[in-house]
């Protein structure tokens, strides 16, 4: 309430001053609302490419490492269980104009079970295609 207070209150001082607004420019104007920042200098600029060249060397190479570990060895498992099909989703299927045309887009894997519950005798594993 502070800040609407004082903005108020600077708006009504600008609108009443001895200077009319059309004798101001916009900077002037608008420099309260919005001020300037400082201009770096070339050796604070210099300075901060350094410290963001030597971040880059010490974290990129850990970054990449955990990149090919995750694309090598994989850090995620899937499970071997059916997941029940999940019709709110068919939304996606009748869209029209989409990529995938009349088929849904997440029906057809093999996670998901085509009935649901699953017939008797079934052991609620995925089908394994090789």
């Amino acid at each position: 309430m502070q800040s609407l207070r004082r903005t108020a209150v600077s708006m009504v001082r600008n609108a009443t001053g001895t200077r009319g607004m059309a004798s101001k420019t916009a900077e002037e104007s608008w420099s309260g609302y919005f001020p300037k920042n400082p201009v770096e200098t070339t050796e604070v600029t210099a300075r901060n490419v350094r410290k963001d060249v030597i971040g880059f060397l010490l974290l990129g190479p850990i970054g990449a490492g955990l990149m090919v570990y995750d694309f090598v060895y994989g850090l995620e498992t899937h499970s071997d269980k059916l997941i029940p099909p999940y019709p709110w989703m068919r939304m996606r299927k009748n869209a029209p104009g989409m990529p995938w045309g009349e088929d849904a887009m997440f029906e057809y894997t093999r996670y998901v079970a085509d009935e649901w519950p699953l017939p008797e005798g079934h052991d609620g594993k995925v089908a394994h295609h090789h």
